[in-house]
């Protein structure tokens, strides 16, 4: 007896220091998942997107190209040191001859030159390359947008799968629960084996709902983390924020948010920019028309000595290079002629250029009034189906509890209550996917006023 106690009591040791083991493990590796909120997404993906990090880089080349194009109107100065060992013949002055002897050799030098005049070019490309810097961070910050709303749309989908899987589960356990009620009703011979039969095939069909709606919610989480490039999205989730109860659509006319969207979207400024520099490319180019005009100054010395000197003949090198010194200022005055009609091919195709960027301006201002147009009908549309789509689940929910009454005292049979109770989820799904696309166009019609995007 003693012994069987000792068992007992050593078993249930066990078993606590398993799930205590257990307990501490789930600590250790992380047993729940991380939720991420909508900020958290996007600013993650902000940071670490492949496409946002080039143009990062690309924003950088562009910035040091306009600091390069600044330095390139100062001075410059550069120095050389050259030097020679010579065989054969050489001319000794002393000796006034000839003489087969190797002689060594070495001149310094050092020269700076700064443009005075080139017809402007210098100071227009730097405004150039400011423009090309400006358009490179607004290009960046359209790449932003793009993968922000990317985002959002993808995780109000995670919401709604939510919702629908939730939704889901609720049917199946009240089919679950009338599975079990008719089996008693067939039991006590109020019901027939049919309506068990069909109560508990529909049953079986929301079970395998059930689980295509956890598969549609694992895939769309998967979908997500992919856009946020996660190494392990096997743990991901995201936060189900707290969503207010849906306002009625009274935007603003699409023109009021086109004007507003007009000074605030990056497109629109980039394709600004680049017009601007296309403009100073052209005045880079009518710079060829005009004269050039430069100065420099320069220093050097040379010296030479005999590699072998039995008369002692060589003079010190100080010597040497103080003797040979010279120094000489200059200007260089280029004034065009001819040179077969570059420049005024340069200026037709920067005329070109300008026109392109022109067109190219007017097509983002067209494609962006477009957008908005369209995400204003999407926005309406949503918000209809919306209203409908809440009627109808009131309707049918109403139906639904009146059919489940009768059926539970035999009056309508199981096809009947099948049929109600499909309608009635059906109609909540749609009510679902109404509501999360009625946020996600509002969302957008909010991004082009400028308002950020979160929920």
């Amino acid at each position: 007896m003693i012994r069987k106690s000792f068992l007992a009591i050593a078993g249930i040791l066990f078993i606590t220091s398993l799930t205590s083991a257990q307990d501490s493990l789930k600590q250790v590796w992380g047993d729940q998942k991380k939720q991420w909120s909508l900020i958290e997404c996007i600013t993650h993906a902000h940071e670490n997107n492949i496409t946002i990090q080039r143009q990062s880089i690309n924003t950088q080349y562009r910035e040091n190209v306009l600091k390069q194009s600044k330095l390139d109107r100062l001075p410059n100065l550069n120095a050389e040191a050259g030097g020679s060992l010579n065989f054969g013949y050489t001319w000794i002055q002393q000796e006034a001859q000839n003489v087969d002897m190797d002689t060594r050799s070495i001149n310094i030098r050092a020269n700076s030159n700064v443009s005075v005049f080139e017809g402007l070019s210098q100071t227009n490309t730097i405004k150039r390359n400011k423009y090309n810097l400006m358009a490179a961070m607004e290009n960046m910050q359209k790449t932003k947008n793009d993968i922000g709303i990317q985002i959002t749309g993808q995780y109000l989908q995670i919401l709604f799968d939510k919702e629908l899987l939730s939704i889901a589960k609720e049917q199946h356990e009240t089919s679950k629960l009338q599975v079990e009620r008719t089996k008693k009703l067939v039991d006590a011979g109020s019901q027939a084996m049919g309506s068990y039969l069909e109560i508990k095939s529909q049953a079986a069909k929301e079970a395998l709902n059930v689980t295509q709606q956890e598969n549609s919610l694992g895939l769309s989480l998967l979908n997500l983390a992919q856009l946020l490039d996660l190494p392990d999205p096997i743990n991901f989730d995201i936060q189900t924020p707290d969503i207010p109860q849906l306002t009625a659509f009274t935007p603003e006319h699409p023109s009021l948010i086109y004007n507003t969207a007009l000074d605030i979207m990056p497109e629109i400024k980039s394709a600004d920019y680049t017009l601007n520099s296309k403009e100073y490319d052209l005045k880079i180019a009518k710079g060829g028309y005009y004269p050039t005009l430069g100065v420099g100054a320069g220093i050097g010395a040379n010296a030479n000595w005999l590699v072998d000197d039995p008369n002692n003949i060589n003079r010190p090198l100080k010597d040497q290079l103080k003797s040979t010194r010279n120094t000489y200022l200059g200007a260089t005055l280029r004034i065009p002629i001819f040179n077969r009609l570059q420049a005024r091919s340069k200026v037709s195709n920067a005329k070109l250029d300008v026109l392109d960027a022109q067109y190219q301006l007017k097509s983002e201002k067209l494609e962006l009034r477009k957008k908005i147009q369209q995400a204003y009908a999407d926005a309406l549309a949503a918000y209809n189906k919306y209203l409908s789509s809440e009627e109808a689940v009131n309707s049918y929910a109403e139906s639904f509890r009146y059919t489940e009454k009768k059926f539970n005292v035999g009056l309508v049979n199981s096809v009947d209550y099948n049929v109600a109770k499909t309608d009635y989820t059906r109609a909540q799904s749609d009510l679902l996917q109404a509501k999360y696309e009625y946020i996600l166009r509002t969302k957008i019609l909010d991004f082009y006023k400028g308002i950020p995007i979160e929920l």
